[in-house]
């Protein structure tokens, strides 16, 4: 069983981390650190390692929501736990690390696999069994759905794999009772994922429509399952 330790800032990554918690993965959960570095100096960033930092041994490291200067802290906190694997969600534009690219050549030089993903509930599988682990249970949202065939309404709906920040949970409990024939249902559906979801969400870049689209596909999927 692979041990997780969270690194978190901000409400993006204290929903994911308090959904973690909240769910059969909590056992797996070693620590949970609120990462709220807003400087890390580029000559000897060791220095400025939090002293309250908890140190134990895990498996999987998952970063969430970091401010872009402290991201040149995981490679060495990363290495302090002796992580295998290195799972950094971008839900936010802004807060893609500035040293992006001398991060992951660094993690790679210390034998660390590092995956980015955006969204984080993109994520539906990977070559490191660390991640693999992860993503057998939340990532890229996967469900079943039972419906009445006579009234088109949705009766029942088992989420199999849920979206890290639960969205997909959420959202799969206020669809019983809902006809998948109604005109705006998809608009209904997108809408609940919304109010839920809190990924970025700009013209640019709109990655909370990206995530809400993975869960209207999901959904559809499911629904041609249990039509045909």
């Amino acid at each position: 069983m692979n041990q997780i330790y969270i690194l978190y800032h901000g409400s993006f990554g204290e929903l994911i981390a308090e959904h973690l918690a909240a769910s059969e993965f909590a056992d797996r959960i070693v620590g949970i650190y609120d990462l709220g570095v807003a400087y890390v100096s580029l000559d000897a960033p060791e220095r400025d390692l939090p002293a309250d930092l908890p140190l134990c041994a895990a498996d999987l490291l998952l970063v969430l929501g970091i401010l872009p200067k402290a991201g040149d802290l995981v490679p060495i906190i990363a290495e302090n736990l002796g992580v295998k694997a290195v799972l950094w969600a971008i839900d936010d534009p802004n807060l893609i690390p500035e040293g992006k690219f001398s991060i992951t050549e660094e993690l790679k030089k210390k034998g660390i696999h590092l995956e980015f993903l955006e969204p984080l509930c993109a994520l539906e599988s990977s070559e490191h069994l660390e991640i693999q682990a992860f993503a057998a249970r939340f990532g890229k949202p996967e469900l079943i759905v039972h419906v009445n065939p006579k009234t088109k309404i949705i009766e029942s709906v088992k989420v199999v794999r849920d979206t890290p920040c639960g969205s997909a949970s959420k959202v799969a409990a206020k669809l019983v009772g809902m006809s998948y024939t109604d005109p705006k249902f998809e608009e209904q559906v997108l809408q609940l994922h919304d109010n839920e979801c809190v990924a970025y969400m700009g013209p640019e870049r709109p990655i909370m429509q990206e995530a809400g689209k993975l869960l209207l596909d999901a959904l559809k999927a499911a629904l041609n399952k249990a039509v045909t």
